[in-house]
């Protein structure tokens, strides 16, 4: 996905039964993992365990990369719905 600049995430939330991992592919993007806020740079890998509040920013003034899956798999059928959500609430 690409994070354009200074813009947030889906907001702080939690996952019940999927680990959702991330791996910043350009820029530099900032993720809450729990009560802490990591700037994470190109090459960076999160796996964040199920249950664990999580968001991601991007804090800087150009576009970050960044792939992101869940597992076990099967999220990925949210994701057109995920995507309209965000096209929606531009701010």
């Amino acid at each position: 996905m690409v994070v354009e600049p200074d813009s947030g995430g889906p907001g702080a939330h939690s996952h019940e039964e999927n680990d959702e991992v991330f791996y910043v592919l350009e820029g530099t993007t900032t993720f809450l993992v729990g009560d802490k806020w990591i700037d994470a740079n190109k090459g960076t890998f999160l796996r964040i365990p199920a249950k664990t509040i999580h968001d991601f920013k991007n804090q800087t003034d150009k576009k970050t990369g960044v792939l992101n899956f869940f597992i076990p798999g099967g999220f990925e059928r949210n994701m057109l719905t995920l995507v309209k959500w965000f096209e929606d609430n531009k701010e």
